[in-house]
């Protein structure tokens, strides 16, 4: 199962500063119970004629039916309203596994 986090970047600070805390925000999720693999990755879109609606998207592999307690454990929780904090409009989506 994978949980992913999609966001805006904060626009308060400069990409550079963006992208810093962010790496170093999701570096500290790798450690949370239940996380088996972390992927970041900037979003752009696929189509001109279809708006960009995030910049970043944070995949967290983890157990089938583990994503709700994923997302209450103290550091995701911390990064969560740190993001909704700077603006950034963060969405919480779960993907059953593939195949």
């Amino acid at each position: 199962m994978r949980v992913l986090v999609l966001w805006i970047r904060c626009y308060v600070i400069s990409a550079e500063e963006d992208a810093r805390w962010v790496r170093e925000e999701t570096d500290k999720l790798r450690d949370c119970v239940g996380v088996r693999g972390l992927a970041l990755h900037r979003v752009d879109t696929a189509a001109v004629r279809h708006v960009r609606q995030w910049d970043w998207c944070l995949e967290l592999q983890v157990a089938e039916g583990a994503a709700n307690a994923l997302v209450r454990q103290p550091a995701i929780t911390e990064f969560l309203s740190g993001l909704q904090l700077l603006g950034t409009r963060p969405a919480v989506l779960a993907l059953p596994a593939a195949g």
